[in-house]
């Protein structure tokens, strides 16, 4: 009994605060919907004349732009002097055509314009090549335009715009804006210049002031003679357009807007005048296309208002139930994923099952997606530090250790300098010398170029005295290189396979060590360059591709290997930086060694 006073109770309270929402939210749409009925005429009518006045100023631009380049063009001494004929000589007609071009492309018109010279010779002109049939077609355009009677021949200043068939285009009802001017030199007249636009850019513009597809709009001059329309039948408006001027003109404004009948049909007509063009743009749109809209508006928004308000409930309700109660039970589960370790996360989102809303179960598979990248970028994060820590290792493992054999090495040198075996005092200094860099620091992974250098002299010079061979050492490492951070033990393996495997089975061949440092551009460029025996191209490939279960052939062999070095430089800096191998069999073999320049400040810790 209580829960059900209780239900009852709620419902109670639903349907009254309905109530509180619905009666004011009804009387403010009827108000709304009574006072658009008389708004939407005069917005319209704003709509309408904010687009006349700025298609006018467009249409402004756009002619005082073409007929500026007509005179320019016109006034064009080249031009002119290519026009003029001296001695009945023919007119270079090539080099009329590329004088337009070029004038046309200095001018820098944004309109694409075709312009042609009709002479009193009827030569034509153009800045594009004319079939025979488009220069005939152009002649009769221009015989057929509507000359004024005070046509004054040689006044440089005259301007005439028409209409006429575009001479381009064969097919029917296809016309051109047309432009023409005389081309004057002193008293003489040496042609007609004839610009001609396509329609279809004033068409262009024209839709700008088309609220919808039954709106007409059209341009005429003062006459009333229609110029250019957005429909194709231009014929049937020619009438309305000579009453929509004339009654414009009895009103006298530079914008009207009033109703006019035609064809037994009442339309609400809006003409904007552009009194530097003498122009009229004219915009009609059937009176019952805006009449019809609003006398139902205002029936329609108390139907749409209770309608919306039941759907909004509704809506409300199947929200709540399917949508913000999952939601809650899922943020409480990322919750506890928060607080917990990433498996428990794993556990607490696989035991909650949504089927519903398509965005909740996305939202759901989203945050199972998530947890498991970051599971596999942690793993992978650890195999790479585990590889990591494995190369350090076995970069540690190389080292000797063992300090007695350090003093032991020291007493035997003394023992050869006391006997007088000076070679063999000599080879046991470079040994110590190479211990000591060893021995040294054994916890620091990190030394410099010049160190790492005269770790180097000191092994060839070892080399040299255990082989019974004389290495002839070539050194180019500029001061500035010195003292450029590099990881420790990275050159000594590069020298010991030159030496090891490149100076074998000479015959009659000085060898020869190249080792050259240089800066280029913010990195630091090694080359360590032998004349030995070379390397086959198909070895070359693997020698750098690192496989687990080559660490311990490379610790039985070399200490640290090619491969081994190669993949700490990239652990350390990148995959873009490393060790690249050239070689020629029976010439030698160039290995390269890149990584960032980084001043060394002391040698960091592991």
């Amino acid at each position: 009994m209580i829960r059900i006073k209780r239900r009852l109770n709620l419902i109670t309270l639903i349907l009254l605060l309905m109530c509180i929402i619905i009666v004011p939210v009804l009387i403010q749409g009827y108000m709304l919907g009574k006072g658009a009925v008389k708004q939407v005429e005069t917005l319209y009518d704003k709509s309408v004349s904010s687009n006349m006045e700025s298609l006018s100023i467009s249409l402004d631009f756009y002619v005082n732009h073409i007929e500026d380049y007509i005179r320019t063009l016109s006034q064009d001494q080249e031009l002119q002097r290519l026009l003029s004929r001296d001695n009945n000589a023919s007119i270079n007609e090539q080099a009329v055509r590329d004088r337009l071009k070029s004038f046309t492309a200095a001018y820098r018109l944004r309109v694409p314009l075709y312009v042609q010279i009709i002479n009193d010779q009827g030569e034509v002109f153009s800045n594009s090549v004319l079939h025979d049939t488009e220069v005939e077609r152009l002649k009769q355009v221009v015989q057929q335009f509507n000359w004024p009677s005070e046509r004054i021949p040689y006044d440089n200043n005259v301007m005439y715009r028409n209409v006429g068939p575009n001479f381009h285009d064969l097919s029917e009802g296809q016309n051109a804006f047309y432009f023409t001017k005389n081309i004057v030199h002193g008293n003489s007249a040496l042609g007609l210049l004839n610009v001609e636009v396509n329609e279809s850019l004033f068409q262009r513009l024209l839709r700008k002031i088309q609220l919808n597809n039954s709106t007409l709009a059209f341009i005429s001059q003062e006459d009333g003679e229609l110029l250019i329309s957005s429909e194709d039948d231009d014929d049937r408006l020619k009438e309305l357009s000579r009453q929509a001027i004339s009654k414009a003109k009895v009103d006298g404004g530079g914008y009207e807007s009033f109703l006019i009948q035609w064809n037994g049909q009442s339309y609400f007509c809006s003409i904007q005048n552009i009194p530097f063009l003498r122009w009229y743009l004219i915009a009609l749109t059937p009176e019952e296309l805006l009449a019809s809209p609003t006398k139902q508006l205002w029936s329609h928004t108390l139907t749409v208002t209770v309608s919306s308000i039941l759907l909004i409930s509704l809506i409300l309700y199947i929200f709540t139930r399917k949508a913000m109660i999952p939601v809650l039970n899922l943020s409480r589960m990322v919750r506890k994923i928060r607080f917990n370790d990433a498996g428990q996360g794993q556990d607490v989102i696989g035991n909650f099952q949504y089927k519903g809303l398509e965005e909740i179960e996305i939202l759901f598979s989203g945050i199972q997606q998530m947890l498991s990248r970051i599971n596999e970028q942690i793993e992978r994060i650890k195999t790479d530090e585990r590889e990591k820590s494995s190369l350090e290792l076995n970069l540690l493992l190389s080292q000797i250790k063992p300090h007695f054999l350090h003093n032991s090495i020291n007493s035997i040198r003394w023992m050869a300098e006391m006997k007088g075996e000076k070679m063999i005092a000599q080879t046991l200094v470079n040994l110590s010398s190479m211990l000591n860099y060893t021995l040294s620091k054994s916890r620091t992974i990190w030394s410099t170029v010049g160190e790492e250098m005269d770790y180097v002299r000191s092994y060839i010079a070892f080399q040299e005295k255990r082989m019974f061979i004389k290495i002839e050492t070539i050194w180019d490492v500029p001061h500035e290189v010195q003292g450029a951070k590099i990881l420790k033990l990275t050159l000594q393996p590069i020298v010991e396979n030159a030496i090891m495997h490149g100076f074998t089975n000479l015959d009659g061949i000085t060898p020869q060590l190249t080792i050259t440092c240089a800066m280029e551009g913010e990195q630091v460029r090694v080359e360590v360059i032998d004349n030995g025996v070379g390397i086959e191209e198909g070895s070359i490939a693997g020698m750098l591709i690192t496989d687990s279960n080559e660490y311990e052939d490379e610790e039985r062999t070399s200490g640290i290997g090619l491969k081994n070095v190669h993949r700490r430089l990239q652990l350390e800096y990148g995959e873009r930086y490393g060790i690249e191998i050239r070689s020629v069999v029976g010439k030698g073999t160039n290995v390269t060694l890149t990584f960032p320049y980084i001043d060394h400040n002391g040698g960091d810790s592991e």
